[in-house]
């Protein structure tokens, strides 16, 4: 053993101590880094957001290609549609912003729709190999994994010091019951990894402007192509934090003012750059359109009651009387339970003067009061006067967002507030009413049990039929024509979309499930899926009534004129088909001939 001799001097006096050192290390070799074990918390973490990602969606994993969401088949049919896009745009050479193999002619312009392309282009090769329902499945599950790991890291390495406390209020943001029912079909919704990242660099950009900004930048134009509407919720989130800030603690901000405006701006010119011509095919583009249709801008807000009620479906059962406070079971945003408001409402009055608090409680309360919509209910009675959406939603950006989903941006700041909390009521630095510290935390984890999610519910998609699975389809559509299923029902649209996407998009739809302009609308507004002609509409009657259309002579020579311009080249109607006897006879009656059988489907060449 080699022994060191080591001074150290202080107020003149001579202090020896004597090492010990392993003999093969060198007396001039640099000290070695200390080992730092991974905390046993970040390994629970690990494991159980990760575990809890694989629960929720086990039903989709066992048959990822068969399965689909109860609670919304119509948009996990749209994604995967939009999984396939972006695949066959990578082999093909095609533009991902724009797809022309849906609503022929006019296409789909992707960049004002949900088209995921953050996801949808790295994981192509996921979608070559194994299909878009595989994607789907894939995203949904990191979602539901990425989301409260994120929040995690932040949580405990920034805000808070015991970790165990950012466990939970992590845990809390990623599995809320507004996150749990948007994963039912919404994976862009429940992949909130980058926001609690962007958040952080927004408030710690100061420290390095330029490397910070330019991380920052990258990031927002990421999260620009998961989701937008989260980007925007965010945004909103910073300025009431900036304000928050200013009105309380100003200098805060303004002693670094130069470093917060340099590095924001740096940020804001690498996301223009890149987002710049997306933006415009977005909203100049084909396809474009200013603002999602009136009556939901107007009508999908969340009900006063649902804020105090237990959500719809929990891991623990139903709640049947909540089912009637939500728009719909995927736009169940709030659902927080009237224990967890109440223990909220009591730790934000004891942390009243703690900036995080004071900055979650005005985010919560105004985008708690936005997602109530143009006009607040209460149980489904009308509350009084208009609320502030009524207004806002004549302002661009605000016109395109459904106000239900304001209620998303509740549950980060719930999550920050528990996260301090329990960080304070756990600190071993306060050793005094510990009892009473101790009750006020588990009150905060008890209030939190009831919500936890149940795992998703999933039923067999309807098979595609060998008319298409065998390609026998090729011998009916001509080059640069398209396929139009003869039930044009929303339903109809959505199965449709779903069997091209699984054929990797080999043929064209003449119509599909979407939002693009309604040319009825002198300003462009948004409207759901293709038009509705004199011809879709005796063809839809007839899907959804069981009764044969009644086709006059104008009716025939109108189908004609629209046959020709959505470039049909077949009508095919597969066996199993509801109402299929009345589709048969509409269509029949509109072509002027009967179909000829094709393995297991009814077709009617239309284009030559």
């Amino acid at each position: 053993m080699v022994r060191h001799r080591i001074e150290v001097r202080n107020s003149g006096e001579c202090m020896v101590i004597t090492a010990t050192a392993l003999p093969d290390v060198r007396a001039d070799a640099p000290p070695s880094p200390p080992h730092r074990r991974l905390p046993i918390v970040d390994l629970v973490a690990v494991v159980l957001f990760v575990a809890a990602g694989i629960w929720l969606t086990a039903a989709l994993w066992r048959v990822p290609a068969g399965a689909t969401i109860i609670a919304n088949e119509d948009d996990q049919a749209f994604f995967e549609w939009m999984l396939a896009h972006a695949a066959h745009a990578l082999t093909h050479g095609e533009s991902p912003l724009f797809a022309g193999e849906m609503n022929t002619p006019a296409g789909v312009n992707l960049m004002a729709n949900t088209s995921i392309l953050g996801f949808a282009l790295p994981l192509a090769p996921v979608t070559l190999l194994g299909g878009p329902a595989l994607t789907f499945t894939l995203i949904t599950t990191l979602a539901l994994i990425g989301t409260p790991l994120a929040w995690y890291f932040v949580l405990s390495r920034h805000l808070v010091r015991n970790r165990w406390a950012a466990l939970a209020a992590a845990a809390f943001c990623g599995y809320a019951p507004g996150l749990a029912a948007q994963a039912q079909g919404h994976p862009n919704l429940v992949a909130q990894m980058l926001v609690p990242v962007i958040f952080w660099c927004v408030v710690r950009i100061h420290h390095s402007p330029v490397r910070r900004g330019l991380i920052l930048g990258l990031l927002v134009a990421y999260q620009f192509f998961i989701n937008e509407e989260v980007l925007f919720l965010l945004a909103q989130a910073l300025a009431i934090a900036v304000l928050v800030t200013l009105a309380g603690t100003p200098r805060r901000l303004l002693r670094h003012w130069r470093g917060y405006l340099g590095g924001l701006a740096l940020a804001g010119a690498v996301a223009g750059v890149l987002l710049a011509y997306p933006m415009y095919v977005q909203f100049t583009g084909p396809q474009s359109y200013h603002g999602v249709p009136k009556i939901v801008g107007s009508s999908f807000g969340l009900d006063v009651l649902s804020y105090v009620s237990f959500p719809p479906t929990t891991a623990f059962g139903t709640n049947p009387g909540a089912e009637q406070l939500a728009t719909n079971p995927v736009e169940a945003n709030s659902f927080f339970g009237w224990p967890l408001l109440v223990v909220l409402a009591l730790l934000v009055l004891w942390q009243v003067r703690t900036l995080a608090v004071r900055v979650a409680l005005a985010v919560a309360a105004w985008f708690t009061v936005l997602s109530f919509g143009a006009y607040p209910e209460v149980d489904g009675h009308p509350l009084g006067p208009a609320g502030p959406w009524r207004e806002l939603i004549k302002i661009p950006l605000f016109d395109s967002v459904v106000p239900a989903r304001m209620g998303l941006a509740v549950i980060p700041a719930f999550g920050v507030i528990i996260a301090v909390s329990l960080d304070r009521l756990l600190s071993r630095d306060r050793r005094r009413w510990w009892p009473v510290r101790v009750a006020a935390a588990a009150a905060v984890l008890f209030a939190l049990v009831p919500l936890a999610p149940r795992p998703l519910a999933v039923r067999p998609k309807t098979p595609m039929p060998k008319f298409l699975a065998d390609g026998a389809w090729r011998a009916y559509v001509p080059s640069g024509t398209s396929l139009m299923y003869a039930d044009v029902t929303s339903h109809g649209d959505i199965v449709a979309m779903r069997w091209a996407a699984a054929s990797g998009l080999d043929f064209a739809l003449a119509r599909g499930y979407f939002l693009g302009p309604d040319p009825r609308s002198p300003e462009r507004i948004a409207m759901f899926s293709t038009l509705y002609t004199t011809t879709s509409m005796r063809m839809m009657m007839a899907a959804r009534t069981g009764r044969p259309s009644r086709i006059h002579s104008l009716d025939v020579s109108g189908a004609t004129n629209d046959f020709e311009y959505w470039k049909v080249g077949a009508i095919f109607l597969p066996d199993g088909t509801p109402n299929a006897g009345a589709i048969e006879t509409t269509v029949r009656r509109l072509v002027g001939r009967p179909g000829v059988r094709v393995d297991d489907a009814l077709v009617w060449r239309i284009a030559s």
